[in-house]
């Protein structure tokens, strides 16, 4: 046998035991996590884990989306989503988050989030069979390609007004609610911020809060569409992964 054929039979035999070594070691490791999932479907520690006071001050609500068991037939409705609103880590900050809304009659909740994107949260929450509804967005119609999808999930009209701050659309739902023969079923993803300002979410949620003041006979369901993910990973990882808030107004 030649030599280099020798050495090829060398590699290739040392490989076979580097192979079978490596499936040994790893069939005596257990790689599964807590819920039995192997480990890299797992998430961290952080993402899912509520505190008891989370538990024990508000109501818990599944991956169903809210509109299955929030939804009131009997009247009309606002679905809000607020973009970046999530849950903090830290109790006290959700706490005065929901204290904007808190003069007028409301309950809080917290909700399970399969995915962090916006896209994801429209489609899954505002989707609906309505015959008469109205979805507003303060952006280009472009944007995530909401043109083809928004219509796909069961709104018959839409007002993408590009480049609005939240008081216009805001201006715009109190218009149409006041109008006799008015959508039965209103969707509104709010650009509050993108990166979790508290500031911006709070003054977003005083003017939800207003605007459901004024129109008593509506009811109003306000929810986060996910954490804040366009920030840096310490902001981002002082949130829940999958879990936002819900303020039910009205």
């Amino acid at each position: 046998m030649k030599r280099w054929q020798i050495i090829n039979l060398i590699a290739f035999l040392m490989l076979i035991f580097a192979t079978v070594s490596l499936i040994y070691i790893l069939g005596k490791m257990d790689l599964t996590g807590p819920l039995g999932k192997p480990w890299h479907l797992l998430p961290a520690i952080h993402e899912d884990s509520l505190s008891t006071t989370y538990k024990g001050s508000y109501q818990i609500m599944g991956k169903t989306p809210l509109r299955a068991t929030l939804l009131d037939t009997t009247r009309t409705n606002v679905f809000i989503l607020v973009d970046a609103w999530g849950v903090p880590t830290e109790e006290n900050i959700l706490k005065e988050d929901f204290k904007v809304v808190d003069s007028i009659s409301s309950y809080f909740a917290l909700h399970q989030r399969l995915a962090n994107f916006t896209r994801h949260a429209e489609r899954a929450e505002l989707r609906h069979n309505s015959t008469t509804s109205l979805f507003l967005f303060g952006g280009d119609s472009l944007q995530f390609n909401r043109q083809e999808y928004i219509p796909d999930i069961g709104f018959q009209n839409s007002i993408f007004c590009n480049d609005c701050d939240n008081s216009v659309i805001i201006s715009q739902i109190d218009s149409i609610l006041t109008e006799p023969e008015h959508p039965q079923f209103v969707a509104w993803t709010a650009l509050a911020s993108t990166i979790g300002e508290h500031n911006k979410i709070r003054q977003t949620l005083t003017q939800i809060a207003d605007l459901a003041k004024r129109h008593p006979e509506v009811r109003f369901v306000v929810q986060g569409t996910h954490r804040p993910v366009l920030c840096g990973p310490e902001t981002r990882n002082s949130y829940k992964a999958h879990w936002v808030p819900v303020a039910v107004l009205n």
